[in-house]
């Protein structure tokens, strides 16, 4: 790579090819402005696990207003959850089939999510960048950045330079662009480990009809809480550690063997395509921009959530189609000040919706949890009341998801 690297005019630059920064390349080019992508890693990189799953509408939409088609053609390449079933001490609470209703394929307007491995969901995104024109250069680690008045310096790895105009992080949780703006990461880290795991899809292709199921305090798992949910081409399941469990042993071939026997199929477990332990983030960066108004961040650079109700990546992609919408009505605008009052905007809008899920994923926690002698009771009292009052069922069924209800003319829910 040249030591000074410069693309025609001044680029916008985007850092990292997560979905998050491909979204943000492709809602750049779209307007009209040059956009070049830096990543780390190699175009044929292993992406390893299904990783993020469920795209919700309100992403879907917004992947349509980018690019009419690529929102109908991700959500095609996905299933749509067929149901939903919670369960408290082995008994069942909640109880729901959507057929063709509100849960049901992409194409239809009314649906909520889709599930797909993000691969999946980046080869569609990677794929409209390169036919908008976005320029890719990979193996381009960034090593620092530095914001002026009139735009941004990006230093490389390789020790070349780059010029421009903007700059999106998006380069994941240890995102370097958040460290160069001085953003710091505000929140805790849960202590309790989690272990999720993906198996291929069953032979006859049912899988992919299987509702998600939860269960609070599974009786055959010594009352750990377990949830499971198809994907295109396979199932996650997902088992919440007790204080003291030997995550290790747990993640081992016979440990998930022995977890999995009583929720679901014996065959998934000898069918295992990826396992991952890992610790809950409860985080947000205390601010989405630099002083000079030239970076924003997006997706992981910006905030950790627990999994719980998609929260990751969904907001990640509106902070990311935010962050290029106001960085197109800043080139455009008519003098700096007011460049910097939309870009101000920008980061203060995203990072209120990141406080925001930061706090619902955590509220999901403390009821799956439930270590507080308050929201204990008033769960076991949901959980006796639910055969007769469907409102407490459902209540303890959204508790790990927390998904609101979608408002009639809503199109933000992250």
């Amino acid at each position: 790579m040249n030591p000074h690297i410069r693309s025609t005019g001044d680029p916008c630059v985007v850092v990292g090819a997560g979905p998050v920064g491909l979204i943000a390349a492709l809602g750049l080019a779209r307007r009209g402005l040059p956009t070049l992508v830096l990543e780390s890693e190699p175009l044929q990189r292993i992406r390893p696990g299904s990783r993020a799953i469920a795209l919700a509408w309100p992403t879907l939409r917004r992947f349509e207003s980018v690019l009419p088609g690529l929102g109908r053609a991700i959500a095609a390449d996905g299933i749509g959850v067929t149901g939903y079933d919670a369960y408290y001490e082995g008994r069942r609470i909640f109880h729901y089939r959507s057929g063709s209703g509100v849960l049901g394929r992409v194409a239809r307007a009314d649906r909520l999510v889709t599930s797909l491995p993000q691969r999946v969901t980046e080869r569609h995104l990677y794929e409209a960048c390169v036919r908008a024109g976005v320029e890719f250069h990979w193996e381009s680690g960034v090593s620092g950045l530095e914001s002026h008045p009139d735009g941004v310096r990006v230093a490389l790895r390789s020790g070349g330079v780059l010029d421009a105009d903007y700059v999106i992080g998006a380069d994941g949780a240890r995102s370097v662009v958040r460290k160069a703006i001085g953003a710091t990461m505000i929140g805790h880290t849960d202590d309790t480990p989690f272990i999720i795991v993906d198996v291929e899809e069953l032979p006859d292709g049912s899988t992919s009809n299987t509702p998600g199921h939860f269960h609070y305090r599974h009786p055959e798992l010594n009352g750990r809480n377990v949830m499971h949910m198809p994907f295109r081409g396979g199932m996650r399941i997902d088992l919440q550690c007790l204080p003291g469990d030997d995550a290790e042993q747990l993640a081992t071939r016979d440990g998930i063997r022995d977890w999995t026997a009583p929720i679901v199929s014996p065959w998934y477990a000898d069918h295992i395509t990826w396992v991952s332990t890992y610790r809950f983030h409860q985080v947000v960066a205390d601010t989405y921009t630099d002083p000079h108004r030239r970076v924003l961040l997006a997706g992981e650079a910006a905030h950790l959530f627990a999994p719980w109700g998609g929260r990751g990546l969904n907001s990640g992609a509106l902070d990311a189609t935010d962050a290029a919408k106001a960085i197109a009505a800043a080139v455009h605008s008519a003098d700096r000040a007011e460049a910097h009052r939309v870009i101000t905007r920008c980061a203060a809008d995203r990072r209120a919706w990141g406080l925001h899920n930061r706090d619902v994923s955590s509220r999901a926690l403390r009821i799956m949890r439930a270590t507080d002698p308050a929201v204990r009771r008033r769960r076991t009292l949901a959980a006796r009341l639910a055969p007769v009052c469907p409102p407490a069922g459902a209540w303890l069924a959204n508790g790990p998801i927390q998904l609101t209800p979608p408002r009639l003319g809503s199109t933000d829910l992250y």
